[in-house]
């Protein structure tokens, strides 16, 4: 069984190769107004704050900043919104528990991160469980991501959106081939399980760290190595403090744009339909410019001096079975959610 489940993630490494180069609802008065003909009272504005760990001058930045305008200008300001980038609110996890517990806020929240919540969903993280970017938008409109759905929503997280910014490759201050060179590096993941299993089975030490700390911790020797979309590496200016850039394109970095039920249920349909079209375009959009853009990305790297190798990816995947064993879960997802990308593509 092992061996047919590495073969099935070799095949996609091979392909990857090539593409890479609740609460309850308010009162709604009735449609049309009282017996005396009167208008329903308007609903009162409501002001979410947003957080993500990127940029704001990077493709997700932009582009979601934009898309948070155009539905606060559909919704006639009906939906309004307080964007901070750079994690500027808190850690991930704390973003998570926050808005679980009742925060009025918007979290980017990486399918690894939601994969702690429901763990059936972590798989739809590991490496190389995706072809490309597009394949999360076929994953998006299966069944076996509305069941996943559900399960988020009964643990007080709604997804507004999926999608994907760009595969994430390693920038380090030692030269990485393949899973090997990760033993006994101190290497920055995301706090979640999955990511920081990963490191773990390739035999190197997992940490976590908030993303706007990552320069002066590379920069000291704190950690050796972090991993991202190629444009928040080169926003971050990451390849100040190190010498190697490592295109593994281990992920390809799927993320969901999250809100508390509480919330989404006081949002009338029409305006939820707004909100889930804007951002689920906006996440097509991020996936075309961050593919448009990857081979330049990388130039600009070799421009900067920093030494840029394509590793054995094979050796990467090669670690997934470890990974799955390490989390306790059933290989079988790998199939599922194989077979959920090729049916809705």
């Amino acid at each position: 069984m092992k061996q047919k489940f590495l073969s099935l993630l070799l095949a996609a490494v091979m392909v990857l190769g090539l593409t890479a180069c609740g609460g309850n609802k308010t009162d709604t008065p009735a449609p049309g107004g009282d017996a005396a003909g009167t208008e329903p009272p308007a609903a009162e504005p409501m002001t979410f704050k947003v957080s993500y760990a990127e940029t704001e001058d990077s493709i997700f930045g932009q582009v979601v900043n934009a898309a948070f305008e155009d539905i606060t200008a559909a919704t006639d300001g009906r939906l309004n919104f307080e964007i901070y980038p750079n994690n500027q609110l808190g850690s991930i996890t704390d973003m998570l528990e926050q808005m679980r517990a009742g925060a009025p806020m918007i979290c980017s929240m990486g399918f690894d991160n939601l994969g702690d919540v429901v763990p059936d969903f972590a798989p739809a993280s590991f490496p190389y469980v995706f072809n490309d970017l597009y394949e999360v938008q076929a994953l998006a409109k299966s069944d076996w991501m509305a069941g996943v759905e559900k399960s988020l929503v009964a643990q007080d997280v709604q997804p507004l959106c999926y999608g994907a910014i760009g595969y994430r490759h390693f920038i380090s201050t030692f030269p990485i081939s393949g899973a090997a060179d990760c033993k006994g590096h101190i290497m920055r993941m995301g706090p979640s399980a999955a990511a920081q299993g990963f490191i773990t089975a390739m035999g190197g030490t997992p940490t976590t760290t908030t993303w706007a700390d990552n320069y002066s911790l590379l920069q000291t020797g704190v950690i050796e190595s972090c991993e991202a979309p190629l444009s928040l590496l080169l926003s971050s200016s990451l390849n100040e403090v190190c010498d190697y850039l490592c295109l593994s394109g281990h992920f390809v970095n799927p993320f969901s744009l999250c809100m508390n039920p509480i919330f989404w249920e006081q949002i009338s349909p029409e305006d939820q339909k707004v909100v889930k079209d804007t951002l689920s375009a906006a996440a097509v959009e991020m996936a075309d410019q961050a593919m448009e853009m990857e081979a330049d990305f990388i130039q600009q790297f070799k421009d900067l001096g920093v030494t840029v190798t394509e590793p054995d990816k094979a050796s990467f995947a090669a670690v997934v079975p470890d990974l799955f064993q390490l989390l306790d879960l059933d290989p079988a997802i790998y199939d599922d959610i194989r077979a959920s990308i090729d049916a809705n593509k």
